[in-house]
C-alpha cells in the first residue's frame, strides 16, 4: 500500500502557538436521563469541540474531533462521560488542553394555570466541559447551563395605567419577555438536575409562559401578572 503524503506531521515555518482550534455545530444523538424515575431522554445535541495547538504542530486533522465521539454515541451523557472524551481528545490530538460544549433543548411539562390542558416546553440547555493542564496536574471543570423563558410585566407602565384611571382614562400595560441565563459549576460527586435549576428560576418568577392557553387561563394569567411586576433587566 503507497504510504501517502502527510502535511500536517512537517514541521510549521512560521512557529505560533495557537489557543484553540476544533470544529462546531456537529449534530450528536444522546441519552440523558430524567430526574426522578430513572427513564432517559433521547436527544439530539449540537456540539463543539476544540483544543490547543503547539508552536511546533503545523495543524490538526478535523476529523479525529468526531471520531473521538464514535464510542460514545448513545450513552447517557453526565459530567463523567464528558470528562471520559475530554482525556481522550486530548491524548488522541496530543495537546495540553481540551474543550467540548453540548447545546441541547429539555423537554419539560407545562400545566396551564387553570384548565387542564398540558403541553412541553422545551428549554435551551447546555454542558461544557474543560481538562486543562495545570502544574499540579490535569484540572477538570464541568458547567451545567439553563435558559428559562419568562414575562416582565412593567410596574412603570402598570403604575401610569393606574394614574390614567384616576384622571378618568384609561390605558393597559405592557409586559415583556425576558430570559433568565445560568451557568451552575458542579464538581464530583456533587450533581445538580437540570430540571432542578429550572424549578429554582420558576419558583421565584411567576409571570411564565403557557403553550396552551383558554379563556380562563388569559383572566388567570393576567391577574398574576397584575400581583407580580418586575423590572425587564440586561445583566451579565
Amino acid at each position: 500500500m503507497v504510504e501517502l503524503p502527510d502535511i500536517q506531521n512537517t514541521k510549521p515555518n512560521i512557529q505560533i502557538p495557537i489557543r484553540q482550534v476544533g470544529v462546531e455545530n456537529v449534530e450528536v444523538p444522546f441519552l440523558l436521563e430524567a430526574r426522578g424515575d430513572h427513564s432517559f431522554y433521547s436527544l439530539v445535541a449540537n456540539v463543539s469541540m476544540r483544543t490547543n495547538i503547539g508552536f511546533d504542530v503545523k495543524g490538526v486533522s478535523m476529523s479525529r474531533f468526531i471520531g473521538t465521539l464514535k464510542e460514545y454515541l448513545g450513552k447517557p451523557l453526565k459530567q463523567k462521560l464528558i470528562y471520559d472524551i475530554l482525556l481522550k481528545m486530548k491524548n488522541n490530538m496530543k495537546t495540553r488542553d481540551a474543550y467540548m460544549k453540548f447545546d441541547f433543548k429539555l423537554p419539560k411539562m407545562r400545566k396551564s394555570p387553570e384548565s387542564p390542558n398540558e403541553f412541553p416546553l422545551y428549554y435551551k440547555c447546555s454542558f461544557e466541559g474543560q481538562l486543562l493542564t495545570s502544574l499540579a496536574g490535569p484540572v477538570f471543570k464541568f458547567y451545567q447551563g439553563v435558559r428559562v423563558q419568562y414575562a416582565s410585566y412593567c410596574p412603570c407602565s402598570s403604575e401610569l395605567c393606574n394614574h390614567l384611571n384616576e384622571c378618568g382614562s384609561s390605558g393597559f400595560p405592557h409586559a415583556q419577555r425576558s430570559f433568565a441565563n445560568v451557568i451552575v459549576a458542579t464538581k464530583e460527586p456533587d450533581y445538580i438536575w437540570l430540571e432542578d435549576i429550572i424549578d429554582v428560576v420558576e419558583s421565584s418568577i411567576a409571570t411564565l409562559p403557557y403553550p396552551i392557553i383558554k379563556r380562563v387561563d388569559e383572566r388567570k394569567i393576567a391577574e398574576i401578572a397584575s400581583q407580580n411586576p418586575i423590572f425587564f433587566t440586561n445583566q451579565s
